[in-house]
């Protein structure tokens, strides 16, 4: 039988208090006690599960990235034979990801120096690397590569930021994403 350590559901809850937090303040606010206050935990609770509030703020990006990866994996292992389904698929998933988790989007694009920077980074990773493999596939030069992965991305963001303006329906937006990489892949 798994262990049960009680203490991790108070840290899952630091973590997602974190996240309103970061949504409402940004990380030039951020506030240890109003997480805690948010947590409905002690204010020492945060000190006893992080270090610092920056390694707290780094646990939200690893957070929203474990919980991606875990999608990703599934749609590797439905889609991985075909590079350009797969890519397709990461890519739609991952802006409707955004969109169903709308207070994950307060740390969609961190600053440089963000403690959220390194964590957010692993979450682009497996679009960039499929983007990468179809790019090999079509022959694609590995500076316009570069360009293609950028782009994308811009795509999937852009789209993200549309539909939670309310600007694009998320079926539509589903469906406009999907068209836009077909033509960015196109040769």
């Amino acid at each position: 039988m798994k262990n049960v350590n009680p203490d991790d559901g108070v840290r899952t809850r630091l973590i997602l208090s974190a996240l309103e937090e970061l949504l409402e303040h940004g990380v030039a606010d951020f506030s240890l006690r109003r997480v805690a206050l948010s947590a409905q935990v002690s204010c020492a609770a945060p000190y006893r599960h992080f270090k610092s509030k920056e390694e707290l703020i780094a646990e939200t990006a690893k957070y929203i990235t474990s919980k991606w990866q875990l999608l990703c994996k599934e749609i590797i292992s439905v889609y991985g034979d075909d590079t350009r389904q797969t890519l397709i698929e990461l890519s739609v998933n991952a802006f409707r990801f955004w969109v169903a988790n709308g207070n994950f989007r307060s740390v969609l694009i961190p600053e440089a120096d963000s403690p959220l920077h390194d964590g957010m980074k692993d979450f682009d990773r497996p679009i960039i690397e499929y983007a990468g493999r179809l790019s090999d596939l079509l022959g694609i030069s590995p500076e316009e590569k570069a360009q293609k992965s950028h782009a994308l991305l811009a795509l999937i963001y852009g789209n993200v930021v549309l539909a939670g303006a309310g600007k694009l329906l998320v079926n539509q937006a589903s469906s406009i994403l999907h068209l836009q990489i077909e033509a960015l892949f196109s040769v």
